[in-house]
């Protein structure tokens, strides 16, 4: 080979390895994948340091870092506004986390935790760096007193994972109003793996603490949003106290301040205003105009008085007055503009075509029913084709009436309810006649539960028996003694069983209430669904 040849032939050979070289630039697949989070390699000043007086802090990493959802880790303790110092940001990651303090007033003697939750991850694979803190003290020590427990829900229910814990210190300022107007001195969150909450690096003092289910994200309780706990007590934490950690709140929606809303003409003869706080004491009445001779009105309350429905029969012109009383004694007014409302149809309704064991036969109307024609319902037995006597019975809202008869277990019925048996308040008739064949169930189609409640001696107790999926109460009894309950007549199923401890007696369960500093009652469920089956008879000690 003479020399030129030599020379391309070497010229030939570099061009291809140089394009295979550029072909092969990148990742290998299937090779490792980094899975370690960002490691601290210094700090300055030291975490930890004590006599603190710098104006920035700066933490190197080991590689380029990012934040995850920073404004939502972030806890600050005490609060220091420093979220929008903190870099870097999302347009330029860098090895280098730095907080400006420039702008922040330092409280003499206090320990700053700064806690970054899992918010700092590593820039190329987001591998997070749990619960990450700098620690840091205006004084000569570092506060060590901690504080933990666990928050449970009211009612049993799974705790939020927006719970705050809130920890404010009690002196001159603090008043029983603080916790809805200011922001806590100590802030956390609950673990990640469970209810359970910490606080450390606290100063010895006073303290009252709270939990809130923080729905606005402002570490202000809210009581028309938050779910809220407290401790009976304050705390004082000194250095007995080091490991303080066994607090338990029970979180619980409590009861919302007095306000009435604006009311709505929802349809014809119907106003409808909703309301917080509206408690027993509380009542409305029409002052003008005054209802007219031979006209008919009702006010119906929800089941939480949440809710106002007033129906009129009378032909209301312009607007309606109305005032609201509390213990007899005015407290507002209420001025209801009149529309022209839609005007939907009076319906009657009846769920499904069997009944159980000794129930009526019940029917719901979509307005208030007024006046019931007998003559114009049958019930006809199945067998004999003879008729079968009955009564009906409108219950107090008007919206729902029973058709109460000796009914025969494993029986058959055909019911028929003509247009002209219900009036509603507005002087309407159902358009369509309901037609029902209506089956009745034998005893050998239930089962009975009886519970023998011997862990418990607290009275009075209100059982409650609730569907699978624990969000309706099937039946409830109340235990005023030691003794057992008995639920029997229960359609095959599977059943959740619980208590509540009626501590005031007063047949119902009472949520919590900070301003009156009063917790809300305790519930308690059975761990485990009871089946019920048929021809059976359920025996259980709890």
């Amino acid at each position: 080979m003479n020399k030129r040849k030599t020379l391309v032939y070497g010229a030939y050979l570099f061009m291809m390895i140089a394009m295979y070289a550029c072909a092969s630039v990148g990742s290998p697949t299937g090779g490792y994948t980094d899975r370690i989070p960002p490691v601290p390699l210094m700090y300055s000043p030291e975490n930890g340091t004590t006599s603190f007086s710098e104006k920035k802090i700066t933490i190197l990493f080991n590689e380029r870092i990012k934040f995850n959802d920073l404004h939502k880790n972030l806890i600050v303790s005490p609060h220091l506004d420093i979220v929008e110092h903190i870099k870097p940001t999302a347009a330029m990651p860098s090895k280098e986390l730095t907080i400006d303090l420039s702008k922040v007033k330092l409280e003499p003697n206090t320990t700053y935790t700064i806690n970054f939750g899992n918010s700092i991850a590593d820039f190329n694979e987001n591998n997070p760096l749990p619960n990450f803190k700098y620690v840091f003290s205006t004084g000569k020590d570092i506060d060590s007193l901690v504080l933990g427990g666990v928050v449970e829900d009211a009612m049993g229910d799974k705790f939020s994972p927006k719970t705050s814990i809130l920890l404010y210190r009690v002196d001159s300022t603090f008043t029983d109003s603080t916790v809805f107007k200011e922001r806590p001195l100590y802030l956390t969150n609950l673990s990640e793996k469970d209810s359970s909450f910490r606080i450390d690096n606290i100063t010895p003092g006073k303290y009252m603490l709270y939990a809130i289910v923080d729905e606005g994200g402002d570490m202000k309780y809210d009581p028309t949003k938050d779910q809220i706990a407290f401790f009976p007590r304050p705390i004082v934490l000194d250095s007995t106290s080091m490991g303080d950690k066994g607090y338990l709140l029970r979180t619980a929606m409590g009861a919302r301040p007095y306000k009435i809303y604006s009311p709505a003409n929802v349809q014809k003869g119907c106003i409808r205003v909703a309301l917080d706080g509206f408690t027993e004491n509380h009542t409305i009445e029409r002052i003008l105009p005054a209802l007219p001779e031979g006209e008919k009105d009702i006010f119906l309350y929800s089941e939480n008085r949440d809710t106002l429905s007033y129906w009129s029969s009378a032909e209301e012109k312009d607007s309606i007055v109305f005032y609201v009383k509390k213990d007899g004694e005015v407290t507002d007014t209420i001025n209801a503009k009149i529309r022209k409302a839609s005007n939907p149809d009076f319906v009657i309704r009846m769920a499904g075509n069997s009944i159980h064991i000794y129930d009526n036969i019940n029917v719901r109307a979509t307005k208030p029913i007024s006046s019931v024609n007998p003559s114009a319902i049958s019930l006809i037995d199945g067998k004999d084709s003879t008729a079968v006597p009955f009564e009906v019975k409108v219950d107090s809202t008007m919206l729902s009436a029973d058709i109460v008869f000796e009914q025969k277990p494993g029986a058959k019925y055909e019911l028929k309810i003509l247009p002209e048996a219900f009036t509603s308040i507005l002087g309407e008739t159902p358009k369509d006649t309901l037609s029902r064949n209506i089956a009745t169930r034998t005893r050998d189609d239930y089962g009975d539960l009886r519970i023998n409640p011997i862990s418990f001696d607290k009275y009075p107790m209100i059982f409650q028996l609730m569907n699978s999926s624990r969000t309706e109460v099937v039946r409830e009894k109340v235990l005023l003694e030691a003794g057992s309950v008995t639920f029997d007549i229960l359609p095959p199923g599977s059943y959740y069983v619980r208590i509540i401890f009626d501590t005031n007696s007063n047949g119902k369960w009472d949520t919590v209430d900070v301003l009156r500093h009063i917790q809300p009652e305790r519930v308690k469920y059975m761990n485990d669904p009871i089946e019920i089956r048929a021809m059976w008879s359920e025996d259980i000690d709890w």
